[in-house]
């Protein structure tokens, strides 16, 4: 069981993992993300997925209201590429362009074998819908969460699967979107192989070649940032190795399906969705050693402008994204791999967290109590807990999507420094959000709905703890 456990990316790397699943979907185009090391050239092709409802009932008077979806239109191809190559693992990632808003499409893979006679075999397909126009009302429905480790708790079996993704696939049908906050892989634990960047692909691998994964991925987008285990635990050495080994596959995997980098060569970007706006944070790469902050509210001791999270770069571009959303967007997220809340107190979170960095948090918690509708999401804590920060915005901390927790040791402590804890929950091996946003029911006032879904209860298929947060009027 040991071995299993600890060397299966070795016993079993998945050379011949394929991979095929849809990145950032905008309204008029979508990255995919393709893993085929076959050889030969390869084809996209895709239509459009026309409700039954549409086109069926539109002029008879029937009630039925239909919302599957009839394969009536016609294909139109995306042209011919070349395959992935080794140097990227076999790993690429393509646009499709010029697509309609809010509009679901159906997207074929091909390859094209050239014999006596051009053959074209289908390799896989996805779904995916385009999101509205900027700017334009919407209904948004997307889970958020972060760390899994393939076959958590073990269980015997020649394939081993990701639990909190098997979960998840009871809402897919629902998700426009998952936002994964971080510990995709886990590099060190519970061995490190090594600095290699083949070391950090074998992990990917494995990751992909869950069933549930396979599943899951193809139905739903999954956007990225990453975390410590990414690379090693509690990271703040920058760009020092072995960054470079674990971003070459980070971004191979999951990066470069991402919406593009706010900076060429960063990792933090910002997107939209509707009027629904979408900030992600790089913690990791400009980082420098943590502050000491007071044990009791978190603050600083002392202000100290010199350690810092996100590096002057990336946290002027921040304002000037809040400067930009602040009355464009009804409701805005900003997506931190680690939590802001100064709740966590143990040794490792008053170092590694938002806590460990006090007079940058403040700055920002400043800046942020003026947004309305601007909520913050992380993970990383193995626990879930929902937050009113000093500030008056709100966290919701979710982790893990499939991991171990801490049953009897954890130093969550409530309500200190100026902060409201909502809810709080140790317990759970699967824990993940789902956030429903409405900004269309009434324009003016957004509708803000976070659930917390676990294994635990209600076996992950009814939530565990809901609350609607109160949307403030923004224009």
């Amino acid at each position: 069981m040991v071995v299993d456990f600890v060397y299966r990316p070795i016993i079993t790397p998945a050379k011949d993992l394929f991979v095929f699943r849809p990145g950032y979907v905008s309204h008029d185009s979508a990255r995919l993300h393709i893993r085929y090391s076959d050889g030969g050239n390869l084809e996209l092709r895709y239509k459009e997925l026309v409700p039954k409802a549409s086109l069926l009932y539109q002029n008879t008077g029937s009630d039925d209201t239909s919302i599957d979806f009839a394969n009536n239109s016609p294909w139109e191809s995306a042209g011919e590429f070349g395959p992935p190559t080794e140097d990227t693992d076999y790993t690429s990632t393509t646009a499709l362009l010029n697509l309609q808003p809010a509009t679901r499409y159906l997207v074929e893979l091909h390859s094209r074998e050239s014999t006596l006679h051009t053959q074209t075999v289908l390799l896989g397909s996805v779904e995916f819908k385009t999101s509205p126009l900027s700017h334009q009302p919407a209904r948004l429905r997307f889970g958020t969460g972060s760390c899994i480790k393939p076959n958590f708790p073990y269980r015997p079996s020649w394939t081993h699967d990701i639990y909190g993704f098997a979960s998840m696939l009871d809402h897919s049908d629902s998700l426009d979107l998952i936002m994964f906050m971080g510990d995709f892989i886990y590099a060190d634990v519970p061995l490190y192989f090594g600095p290699e960047t083949e070391d950090y692909r074998r992990l990917y691998r494995q990751v992909y070649a869950a069933q549930s994964s396979r599943r899951l991925l193809r139905k739903v987008p999954m956007l990225h940032v990453y975390d410590d285990h990414e690379i090693k635990n509690n990271w703040h050495d920058q760009d020092q190795p072995p960054m470079g080994s674990a971003m070459t596959a980070y971004n191979e995997y999951n990066g470069l399906p991402n919406p593009p980098p706010a900076v060429s060569g960063a990792s933090y970007y910002n997107f939209t969705y509707g009027n629904i706006a979408f900030y992600a944070w790089d913690t990791r790469r400009y980082r420098t050693r943590w502050e000491t902050p007071n044990t009791d509210s978190g603050e600083a001791t002392t202000s100290d402008d010199e350690h810092t999270m996100l590096g002057q770069e990336q946290k002027q571009h921040f304002i000037q994204w809040l400067h930009d959303v602040n009355h464009t967007a009804a409701v805005k997220f900003v997506i931190s791999s680690v939590p802001v809340t100064a709740g966590w107190s143990n040794f490792d979170s008053s170092q590694d967290t938002w806590r460990g960095y006090p007079t940058e948090r403040a700055e920002i918690l400043n800046l942020t109590q003026h947004i309305p509708n601007l909520f913050y999401l992380s993970g990383d804590r193995h626990e879930m807990a929902a937050v009113e920060l000093p500030s008056g915005n709100i966290e919701f901390s979710t982790s893990p999507v499939s991991q171990f927790t801490f049953p009897f040791v954890g130093k969550f402590k409530k309500d200190i420094g100026g902060e409201h804890t909502i809810h709080y929950r140790r317990p759970g091996h699967v824990k993940y959000g789902i956030l429903d946003v409405d900004t269309e029911s009434d324009p003016d006032t957004p509708r803000i709905t976070y659930s917390l879904y676990t294994t635990d209860i209600h076996h992950g298929k009814r939530p565990a703890w809901v609350y609607e947060a109160k949307g403030a009027r923004w224009r």
